[in-house]
Formats: C-alpha cells, structure tokens, sequence
C-alpha cells in the first residue's frame, strides 16, 4: 500500500550514517528500501531534505512538502519526518480498526 511506503519513509527520517547502519539491521525490507531512498534524495548529504531534493527524488513527498515542513525552513529534517509518520500510523491504524475483516 503507498500510505505504508509514505509512513516507512516518515518514520525512517534521515539519521546519521552510524545510526542508519544500526537502524538497518532491524529494519524491514520496505523500511530498508525506503531509508535507501531517502539517503539517495539527499544529494547534498546534509542530513535533511530540501525542496528541490524532494521534487527530484520524492514526488510524493514534495507534494505535500509545504504541510511536511513544520517550522517552515526550507527543509524537511528527521523532527519532522517522525511527526508526520505518528500522524500517518494513527490514520492507518484508525482505518484499519474502521475496516470490516
């Protein structure tokens, strides 16, 4: 489902490379792909995402990039990606106690 790659991507955030390569290894296949997408957005390797990275890399993502970037910097940071992911996995879970089995 796209909401779980968007929510993967929201929850990766953008973490150092230590941190990344600990993340990794507990990491789900679809996590893992989308942190490699994140890293890969990441152009200029400044730990965050710009505008311009994301309307590169990330169309979904650069979409709602205005919504995303909540203190209005110019920039989407790992602060920001993790809101956004509660937000997305409260919706998720929301919808799937809503939806008959």
């Amino acid at each position: 489902m796209r909401i779980s790659s968007l929510a993967a991507v929201l929850l990766l955030g953008i973490a150092c490379n230590a941190c990344a390569q600990q993340q990794a290894q507990t990491d789900n296949p679809q996590q893992q792909a989308m942190r490699e997408r994140l890293q890969a957005a990441d152009t200029d390797h400044d730990g965050r995402i710009s505008k311009a990275e994301a309307e590169a890399k990330l169309p979904r993502i650069a979409k709602r990039f205005d919504q995303l970037d909540g203190n209005h910097d110019g920039y989407l940071d790992a602060d920001e990606l993790k809101a956004m992911a509660s937000q997305l996995r409260a919706r998720r879970n929301d919808a799937q106690q809503t939806t008959p089995n």
